[in-house]
């Protein structure tokens, strides 16, 4: 009877990995095929296909989470979410990869958007900062360490301050002291 259970079970998981596979090539195809778009357009593309492939990007994660390439798509959500300016989705997005991809490679540049996306986007200086801080803590020898920590020290300045701060660093070198 066990014998039979296992053998039930087994077939079972391969008819649900072989039914994954043409949701997992469709999705992966649509992105392709959008990103190609996309690139042909340079600097100006079309919004309805950047939302396209935002979806395309959310729906491969969806249908195929357990997928070495979903942390990938993810990310890369992520970096269109802030590239469109839409900063709640990004926040969206790169808390669920810290929730749900806690080994993904990403992770450190994720932990970084997120202190970016609170500065730049949602305008959220005190977050920024304490994200900026835990970033500069847990690695403080990843190659954004250096951008964390010039963020922590411009944020909030206008550009005119940072002009004139480095106008006055300037002099101050000039004169050598």
């Amino acid at each position: 009877m066990k014998k039979n259970t296992s053998i039930s079970a087994i077939l079972l998981l391969v008819i649900f990995v072989i039914s994954c596979t043409p949701q997992r090539e469709k999705d992966i195809k649509t992105i392709i095929r959008l990103e190609k778009q996309l690139e042909q357009e340079g600097a100006r593309p079309d919004t309805q296909k950047l939302n396209q492939l935002l979806d395309s990007y959310i729906a491969f994660v969806d249908h195929n989470a357990a997928d070495t390439a979903a942390p990938a798509y993810l990310y890369k959500a992520v970096n269109l979410c802030i590239g469109i300016n839409n900063g709640p989705k990004a926040m969206e997005l790169i808390d669920r990869t810290i929730n749900d991809f806690q080994n993904s490679s990403y992770l450190p540049e994720t932990v970084f958007l997120k202190a970016y996306t609170y500065e730049n986007l949602l305008n959220e200086y005190g977050q920024a900062s304490k994200v900026y801080n835990d970033f500069l803590i847990k690695y403080p020898n990843h190659d954004l360490a250096d951008d964390a920590a010039a963020a922590l020290k411009y944020m909030g300045k206008t550009p005119e301050e940072l002009v004139e701060e480095f106008e006055a660093n300037a002099a101050k070198a000039k004169s050598g002291n």
